[in-house]
Parts: structure tokens; sequence; C-alpha cells
């Protein structure tokens, strides 16, 4: 059996500096991982004592017996502080000789003294995990064959655990084949052999508490109380946590079973414990969550648990406590799972499903949701307490709707003033921003607003304080501001009369409104050149918003310091953003990520791939045309003429004529001059026929913002060394490691052909080597990086 065991490279070196320079190598990891054979491999050839603190018998020896190493199995039965502190002793006293400890458990506490000094080396589970390395040389050594596929199948089921693969081994050297009743009888296997080895060995106070613990993936002492109901639970779990390594900390206060136990363990329940008593055991762990208004989780477990009562009075106060747009998507599987009737009987409910159903661009939906609301305010009386919260969410639909536009909101804003003022109706919290850096172009596009802007700065700006309360805090400021920074004038004076209005904000105010003023610096800023400034603007903001758990705001500002990067000209910063945090989703879109799709559409032109960011821009445009998204639609256009135009797409005219048709309507000048360099170009070659006022103001800031930012959304390639189709072939097959007569095969040319492709690959990537070619492909994006 001997010749069968895998030894990692990276344990061997570790057991070959603890022969050198230690004196103490300790395993903890559960059972399964292989630590008696292999520290008998390791050790094999020399003079070794091996006992069992699992022997009814067993004592420390005595220093005087012929040993150079002494090895204890199952050290976590030791449990005794006598026995601990004379195995301590024992190390202590004899400095020339070695100790080999396999446990269970964590190390012990007395121990401790000897990793600080450096002489105890600790090899815990993850030390222990095999890689496709370890599992391939497993197979070769059980005579199996096993393929690439197959390995990577066997540690996604297996995450490498020993045990699991050596089943898996044996099973297939067989010949048979990796399938899915050969995964399930390996996990049955293991299964039934933690059962004996570790579950049957428990208490059986324990194994209840194990169970009801099981399907949480993480919890704290708190809950763990009140799920198993257990007094002794804070006794149990530091018990486990010294004598087992099943369970492990997330951090000081959450602990989460190893993901192979945990798994063992649902098994178990399934066989152990009825339905109704799974469901229960779930529903209080949805209390626990709901206590402390985790109510994400709370909605999850009472799903589980199938309790429809419990997750419709949730989603309730849910929108209490994340009032706008925000919450919706997250909460989506929730609402859809209610039965009509539970709805119907809510005015939060109906509300909540009218807006799901927008935000999704179910416009038709979401009209019936409203219309059921309106016919549930009829049913009502005037002094009815139902009634008044009813006509209340309907005013906030009224205002809050995205297919309902602006156009209307100058008479529906006074007419809910003074339903407000007669204290007719209540009204929930808005979000004006959707956790956007504006307000022009938040929750509603008040690009309407904007012509008329002075006039109603005066006349609106009571109502709507009194409308939308907390969040009324600074936004008649700050919105009249952004207004005129759209329309290219320059607005320092008024953010200088905003920032002392940022503690009032964060006092009375919201977060939404604390955004989009930063984030109307920040843009201030950078169209000023003062791009370090607006990136430090953001991040300062970032870094108070994590303190506080706002986490709902940090895509759109992660999505804020990306395009802050593209305009210094941090390729690498925004590559990084593009590749761990943009939306990446063409098929699934989420109107609330829209500023992170425009964002991830710059990254994609930068990169040059136009093809790929018109792929990302193109669900939008139903979205921008049916709810009258102006801005969003200027944008939208530009950068899809900018994508056209490097195709050599003449139909980048009508998309840059759009675009700029829109924002002479309006006046605007910064949503178009934002784009400088990337812009230039086209604005010169276009002969339009707008408004030539507006036209000059337009080229100036153009003109300001290329001279600030020469290199913002230019492709990494220049236009003449852009690879042609049959060039980029070739690469493909190059990072392939083909070589040129594979290539000539595969491409059917003469290999005269493909030596000169090569050449011009190697002359258009500015490289000398194929080696180096293949790592300049990846960066700019030309191949997969997995190739």
């Amino acid at each position: 059996m001997t010749e069968k065991i895998i030894i990692k490279p990276s344990v061997q070196k570790r057991f070959d500096s603890f022969m050198v320079h230690g004196r103490v190598l300790f395993f903890s990891a559960p059972c399964g991982f292989g630590k008696t054979v292999l520290a008998d491999a390791l050790l094999r050839g020399q003079n070794v004592l091996r006992q069992s603190a699992a022997a009814p018998d067993w004592a420390i020896p005595s220093s005087a017996q012929d040993w150079d190493i002494l090895l204890i199995d199952d050290l976590q039965l030791m449990q005794e502080e006598a026995g601990q502190q004379a195995l301590c002793e024992l190390i202590r006293s004899s400095p020339e000789r070695h100790f080999v400890l396999l446990s269970r458990g964590a190390p012990l506490g007395c121990l401790m003294a000897f990793q600080y000094t450096g002489l105890m080396t600790v090899l815990e589970a993850d030390d222990l995990l095999f890689d496709a390395d370890d599992v391939r040389r497993l197979f070769q050594l059980s005579g199996a064959n096993v393929t690439d596929n197959e390995i990577d199948g066997i540690l996604k089921e297996s995450l490498g655990y020993p045990l699991g693969v050596a089943i898996t081994a044996r099973c297939m050297s067989q010949n048979k084949p990796w399938t899915p009743e050969l995964v399930a009888r390996v996990f049955h296997e293991v299964f039934l052999y933690f059962e004996t080895a570790i579950y049957r060995r428990f208490d059986l106070p324990v194994r209840r508490f194990l169970l009801e613990l099981a399907p949480f993936e993480s919890f704290d002492l708190e809950m763990a109380r009140m799920v198993s109901g257990d007094p002794r639970a804070g006794e149990r779990l530091d018990w486990l946590l010294r004598y087992t390594t099943m369970l492990r900390y997330d951090d000081c206060q959450r602990f989460h079973f190893w993901s192979g136990f945990r798994a063992f363990l649902l098994w178990e329940m399934e066989r152990e414990y009825t339905e109704e008593k799974r469901k229960a055991l779930i529903s209080r762990g949805g209390l626990y969550y709901e206590l402390k208004e985790d109510y994400a989780h709370a909605l999850e477990c009472y799903t589980s648990g199938g309790d429809h009562s419990k997750v419709s009075e949730l989603l309730v106060r849910n929108a209490e406590l994340h009032p706008g747009m925000g919450h919706y998507a997250e909460m989506e599987k929730y609402y859809r799972s209610l039965p009509e009737a539970e709805i119907l009987a809510s005015p939060s409910l109906m509300q909540g499903m009218s807006m799901l159903c927008a935000l999704v661009m179910d416009y038709e939906g979401s009209e019936r949701w409203y219309g059921e609301l309106q016919k549930f305010v009829e049913h009502c009386g005037r002094q009815d307490a139902a009634g008044k919260q009813a006509r209340g969410r309907l005013a906030w639909l009224d205002i809050s709707l995205p297919q309902r536009g602006v156009k209307g909101l100058t008479e529906t804003i006074p007419a809910v003033f003074r339903l407000l003022t007669n204290k007719e109706l209540a009204l929930p919290s808005f979000s004006v921003t959707s956790a956007l850096p504006s307000i022009m172009n938040g929750g509603k596009d008040f690009s309407e607003w904007s012509k008329k802007d002075d006039l109603l700065y005066k006349t609106l700006r009571l109502p709507v304080e009194a409308v939308l309360g907390r969040d009324s805090v600074c936004l008649a400021d700050c919105a009249i501001a952004e207004s005129k920074f759209e329309k290219g004038a320059d607005v320092t004076g008024r953010m200088l009369s905003l920032l002392p209005q940022l503690n009032e904000i964060r006092n009375r105010g919201t977060p939404d409104m604390e955004f989009a003023v930063s984030g109307l610096l920040a843009r201030s800023q950078l169209a000023n050149g003062q791009a370090m400034d607006a990136r430090r603007t953001i991040e300062v903001l970032r870094e108070c918003f994590t303190e506080r758990g706002l986490t709902r705001f940090l895509p759109n500002m992660d999505a804020m310091l990306c395009r802050i990067d593209m305009h210094t000209g941090d390729l690498d910063a925004a590559d990084a953003w593009y590749r761990e945090k943009a939306p990446c989703e063409p098929t699934h879109l989420n109107v609330m990520r829209r500023y992170q799709y425009l964002t991830q559409a710059m990254v994609e032109l930068e990169d040059g791939r136009p093809d790929t960011a018109q792929l990302t821009l193109s669900p939008l445009e139903p979205y921008i045309q049916n709810c009258a998204r102006n801005i969003d639609g200027i944008h939208l256009n530009v950068l899809t003429a900018i994508a056209l135009h490097r195709k050599k797409d003449e139909r980048w005219r009508e998309r840059l004529t759009a675009a700029l048709d829109a924002a002479a309507e309006y006046r605007f000048i910064r949503t178009v001059s934002v784009y400088g360099t990337a812009v230039l170009p086209l604005l010169e070659a276009l002969d339009w026929d707008g408004d030539k006022a507006c036209r000059k103001r337009l080229m100036a800031a153009v003109r300001t913002q290329a001279a600030f930012y020469p290199h913002f959304l230019e492709p990494r390639l220049a236009p003449g060394e852009e690879l042609t189709p049959t060039e980029l072939q070739i690469l493909h097959l190059l990072c392939a490691d083909k070589s040129n007569t594979e290539i000539a095969q595969i491409m059917d040319v003469k290999l005269s052909t493909v030596k000169t492709h090569v050449s011009h690959i190697l002359d258009k990537l500015d490289v000398k080597r194929r080696a180096e070619a293949k790592t300049a492909a990846k960066k700019l994006h030309l191949v997969p990086d997995n190739l």
C-alpha cells in the first residue's frame, strides 16, 4: 500500500525543514486526510516509536527508551491537563529528539510556545488537499486511466479531499468511467466512513447539536443557542473547536463546518429528521436572522421552511428598511414565490410587485399591479388606515415608476404635497438616486426639468422637500448644481456651498444624497483636469460607506473609480475592475446596473473590442426608450458611435447625430464632452446641422477634455496595428503552442504564408518572440486568459 502514497512536494519540503531545524511536526486535519499513512511514509527508515492516544493503557513514554522520533496518533483524545503537560515536558527535556503528533483537533495550547519560537511546524487540512498533479500521480499509481477533464471533475466534486480521491481512484481502477453514478457511490462510501469514524463516537447531545446547525452555512454562538435550544451551546462549540477540525472560524465570532463534513451532516439529517422537523429547524434560523434585521437570509430560511406568511411579512418590512428601488432585484424570487391572493391583500406587496415588474421591463405587469392597488383604494373609506397607506403607495408609484417619466411630476408632487398637508396619506420613503452618483440621472431622468431649472428650483423646492422627507436634504441645491454642470457651467462656487452641507446630509439626510454630492464633486474635479482629486473624493467616501455597511453603493463607486482610471491611463486598474466587478451579463439586463454597463462598454472600447461594447450596450436601448432616459441615451449613442467608427461603419454618423440632437435640446455639453479625445475626430468629421453656438461651446469643451486626458478610450492597438481576421486566427493557434507547420495544416495555407503572418503579428504586438506574443495578446484581450 505504501507505494501508492502521495507526498506533496510542499509537504516534503516542510518535513525536511522540520527534521533540520524543528522539534515538533503537528498534523491537524479531519479524518480521511491521510495523516497516519503520510507520516509513516515520511518517517520510513527512521528510528520511530509509534503510539496512539486511543490505546486503553497509553501513557507518555519514557525518555530512557530507544527512539529518535516519537509519533503519537489520535492526540485529540488526550484531553487531560496532566497528560498534555507531561508531553510538553518530554519535548523540552529531549532537544535531540523529534516529535510527530497527529490530531483531528487543533494544536494543544501548551504546544503553542514551540510554534512561536519556530520549533513546531503545523500542517493543516488545506496543506494536505490534493491538486491536479497529485490526483494524476495517484491515478497512475492505481493503474486507472483518467483524462484532464475527469481530473477537473474529480477536484470539483472532492475539493481535493484525499480519501474521496483515493476511493475514486480505486473505483476507476476497475476500468469504470467517471459518471454521476460513480460520484454518488464515492460520496456514499465517504459518508459511511464519517458515520463510523466520527459521528457515532460523539455523545447523543453533540450529534443533535451538529445536525441542527448543519443547514446553515455559518453561525455564531447566539444563533447556535437559538436554533438548537441547547443551553450548553457555548461549551459544545468550544469542545468542537478544541478537539476536532470539523468546525472552523469565519472570524472571531462566526463559525462554519468544513464543507465535506457539512455535506455529511445534511445527508445524516435527511435520514434522521422528518421533513416537518427540518423545516421547523430552518425557520428557527429565519427567526434569528429576522431579529438581526438580516432580511435576505431570513427570507431564504422562511422560503426553505415553507412559511409564506413570514415571507410576505418580511418583504413588507424590508421595503420599509430599504426604500427606493435598490432591494427589489435581490428580493425578486421571494416576491415571485408568494401566492397572488397574499399579494392582493397587501398594499406594500402590490407596490413592490408593480416596481419589480417595471425594473425587469415588464411594463404591462407593472401597470396591472398598479391597477390592483387602485382597486384596493377604491374599496377603502377615506378614514380607513389601510386606504391611507394604499393611497400613499399609489402616490409613491406615481412618482417613482420608471416608465412614467417626469413630465407629469410638476403636477403630481404639488398634489401629493396637499394630501400630505391634509394628512390624507402617508408616504413610504424614497431613494431618488437608486444608488447612482447623480440626481439628474438617478431614479428618474430629470432632463425635462433642466430646461426650467431656475424656475422649478424656486417653485417646487418646498413641495419636493415635504414629499421626499429625508431624501430632500440638500437635494434642490445639488440638483440645480448638476443641471448647470451638464450644461457646461463652472459649478465651483455651487460646490463650495454644497460641501458644508454634507454634515447635515449625514445627520438628517440619506447616504443616497451624500453619494450624489460627492459624485458631482468628483465629476467636477475630473472635468477640471484634477483626476487624482476626483479619485480621492470617491475613495474616501467608499471607505466611509464600507465602515457604515452601505454596500449597495459600492458597485457604482467602483465603476466610477474605473472611469477615473481610464481617464488617467491606468489601464491595468481598469482591466482589474472589468475582470472582477463588471456585470458582463448580456443576456440578463438589470437596469439598476446601467452605470456599470456603460463603464463596461468603455473598457471594451479601450481594449479594442468595439463589437463586444455594442453587445453590452444594445440591451439598454428598449429601457432607455421606454423610460425616457435621455442622459443615458446620449451616453449610449456616443459610445455606440465610437464603436461603429472604429469598425469603419458609417452608421456612426446617425448615432452621433442623435446624441447631439438630444444634448442640444437640453443644452447639455458635458454629457458629450466627457468623451474628449475619443469623440473629437467624429465631431470634426460630422456635418451636423444643429445649433452653431451649441456646437462651438461643445467643441471647446471636448478639446479641453482631450488636452487633459489625451489617451482616454484610446485602443491599445493603434488603427494601423490592428490584427486582420486571419492574423487573429493564427495568433490563437500560436498561443495554443502550435508550430508553424501545424498552423499551416489547420489553416490550409503554405508554410511561408504562416511565417509571414507570424512576422506581422510580432511586429504589430511590438514583441520579438512567440512567448512574448502570447503574454502581449492576453494583456490586449486578443485571446482568452486560459489559452
